[in-house]
């Protein structure tokens, strides 16, 4: 009897235990402050962004992890639909397995989707610290944090598509979709565009934006295989020597960051 008593009892700790995401925090419980730094070199505090009055979504990750793969592309669509981080929801995606910026990069091109993509950070850019912090036992995990530093959300799940994400969202907030278009034709960022996409052996890039424009090009294992820094207004072309591929196109100034897959045939 004494035995099937504790039997139970440690069939039933076990199915308690074994459903957290998180060894350090439950819902309701504030959240540490954290600073990270996304493969493409943007810094971004937690506290900084909750103080703004953001809903925080991270997506806890693993580049050799099979769900992640067919999950993250969700999460992007997500990052998409709501603004890209410029409306009152903030998206960042977390490495937990100790893989580096090249890894990520490659991650995100193969499985990213097509949408734009939400930040991503690996070890490189601190992200061993935020999993130790959070205690993370299992992934993908899509948990939420509030404005007020509490988590919200430990693990949305099942998640199928983007409404599953947003159904999340706490009674009373209703964010405005900001959806972040990608032309077909070319790829248009404020007043740049970029053309003609499939490339060939050049890319031309029409610009009215002042200051310093960095342009990176990375191949589907992580590498930068192109890199240029133009300023002030001006019309430009990169002539490229790359090899017939898919590659991802990284342009970023001080106000904005974004990527495009671009396909080169020569």
């Amino acid at each position: 009897m004494i035995f099937r008593i504790v039997y139970f009892f440690l069939v039933f700790w076990f199915s308690l235990t074994s459903s957290a995401q998180f060894t350090n925090y439950d819902v309701g419980d504030t959240i540490n402050d954290f600073t990270v730094t996304d493969i493409s070199g943007q810094t971004y505090s937690l506290y900084d962004l909750l103080n703004e009055g953001k809903y925080v979504y991270i997506d806890f990750f693993a580049t050799n992890c099979g769900t992640c793969q067919t999950k993250i592309p969700i999460f992007n669509a997500f990052y998409d639909k709501y603004g890209c981080n410029t409306g009152d929801i903030f998206c960042v995606s977390i490495e937990v397995a100790n893989h580096n910026n090249a890894a990520v990069i490659s991650f995100e091109q193969q499985y990213g989707g097509t949408t734009h993509h939400a930040p991503a950070v690996s070890v490189d850019g601190g992200a061993a610290n935020v999993v130790s912090d959070f205690g993370v036992t299992s992934y993908p995990v899509i948990c939420a944090i509030n404005p007020d530093k509490k988590l919200l959300v430990e693990n949305i799940a099942p998640i199928q598509n983007v409404h599953d994400i947003a159904q999340s969202f706490p009674r009373n907030f209703n964010p405005p979709v900001m959806d972040c278009t990608n032309d077909i034709e070319g790829l248009q960022l404020n007043s740049i565009k970029v053309f003609p996409i499939p490339v060939h052996h050049s890319i031309h890039i029409l610009t009215n934006e002042q200051g310093i424009i960095n342009i990176n090009i990375f191949n589907l294992d992580g590498l930068k295989v192109y890199h240029q820094n133009f300023s002030s207004t001006k019309n430009f072309q990169l002539d490229l020597d790359l090899k017939n591929g898919l590659y991802l196109l990284e342009l970023k100034t001080k106000k904005f960051l974004r990527y495009r897959k671009i396909v080169v045939t020569n």
